[in-house]
């Protein structure tokens, strides 16, 4: 009796536990890892990249196998109606809380799929605002097909994790998704999406092994696609970017390079004011400085001085590409609207303040030479 009663409490208790049978393996979904967005003959085409997590366990384990990319591809008249038919042709379920980047094609952008995109993204709570955004001139199919160099999974690429490269050579900010909607919103803000271009630098055993990288940014002022803009164009970005880490800069003479720099505790700050009716702004940068290189011999304030002249140029010219496309890189619109509404408000049309080349009064930089082949220094 004192049997059975054990064992009536064992399976009465037993009935409780939620257990594992609703449960599925690993292995029998498939998690999306990047969703690539193209618009080709009036259809939104819509590619997603998986990633093979039981390969990034052996590499990491110190088991070498080749990684693969797998790629799947769906259209639809509808970025929404294109997934579903994205699901008609998966062989498992796919899980999309994985993903990591998301990647619009030029196409995409000018068609103005951005609107549709983010509100399919607001609406199934399988998506986070914690992905990169990016955007290609690439066919699709061959920019996310592209392997990682050195057999590395694509979660280690620049596709899926800029921020390591992006702290040893800071030019082009990523960009997280939360940050695109805000700016893409926001009256008077300018977005600058990175773009993704495949570089052939890489080879392997002599052989061509081409990766992606980030070389420019695409432009949405307003909340409409305004252009592609290459990183040579838009070098003034980085001394006003807030998350700038370490940059390089060039100090030539004619085509000869004088000295290497290297820029670091970079800070900015932009002053909005009126100016006889007009916006006008004052810019201050500092930063500290190393010199890897140098291959002539100048006093440690000259350097710094043509240090400071060489960004306020590169600043200035950046500004000044942006005019030409009537596109307003740094934002001051909206630093003017936030520091000023009422001002902004009499001011401004079709979303922004005029801006002219004498908008910029006053650009002021502060360099701080701090290390580096001061035996050759005066």
């Amino acid at each position: 009796m004192k049997w059975f009663r054990c064992f009536l409490v064992t399976m009465l208790l037993s009935m409780l536990l939620a257990g594992c049978w609703g449960s599925r393996e690993i292995e029998h979904m498939i998690y999306a890892n990047t969703i690539g967005i193209d618009y080709v003959k009036d259809q939104v085409v819509v590619y997603i990249q998986m990633v093979n997590f039981s390969g990034v366990a052996k590499k990491e384990s110190g088991t070498s196998q080749p990684q693969k990319t797998f790629l799947g591809k769906a259209q639809g008249e509808s970025f929404d109606s294109a997934l579903f038919n994205m699901y008609a042709s998966s062989p498992q379920r796919i899980v999309w809380s994985n993903v990591k980047t998301i990647v619009f094609s030029e196409r995409a952008l000018k068609q103005g799929l951005v609107r549709e995109v983010l509100d399919v993204w607001d609406r199934y709570y399988e998506f986070r605002y914690t992905v990169w955004a990016m955007a290609t001139k690439e066919p699709m199919d061959k920019a996310l097909n592209t392997q990682a160099i050195a057999d590395l999974s694509v979660i280690y690429s620049q596709l899926n994790n800029p921020t390591k490269t992006y702290e040893q050579s800071s030019v082009i900010a990523p960009m997280y998704l939360y940050k695109f909607i805000w700016k893409w919103k926001e009256k008077g803000e300018t977005v600058l999406l990175p773009y993704l271009e495949i570089k052939h630098g890489w080879t392997e055993n002599k052989k061509p092994n081409p990766n992606l990288g980030v070389s420019g940014v695409c432009l949405l002022e307003n909340q409409k696609f305004q252009g592609c803009l290459t990183v040579k164009d838009i070098l003034g970005l980085r001394w006003l970017e807030k998350d700038t880490k370490r940059t390089p800069l060039e100090l030539k003479e004619g085509k000869t390079i004088k000295a290497m720099m290297v820029m670091n505790k970079v800070k900015s700050s932009i002053h909005p004011k009126l100016r006889r009716g007009k916006p006008a702004f004052d810019i201050k940068v500092s930063m500290q400085a190393t010199l890897p290189q140098l291959n002539t011999s100048l006093h440690k304030r000259k350097f710094e001085l043509q240090a400071a002249k060489e960004i306020k140029d590169q600043i200035m010219g950046t500004y000044m590409k942006g005019l030409d496309k009537d596109i307003d890189l740094y934002g001051l619109s909206a630093i003017f609207r936030r520091s000023m509404p009422d001002a902004w408000s009499k001011l401004s049309t079709k979303g922004k303040i005029p801006l002219d080349s004498s908008s910029i009064e006053h650009i002021d930089i502060k360099v701080n030479l701090i290390s580096g082949g001061i035996s050759k220094m005066r």
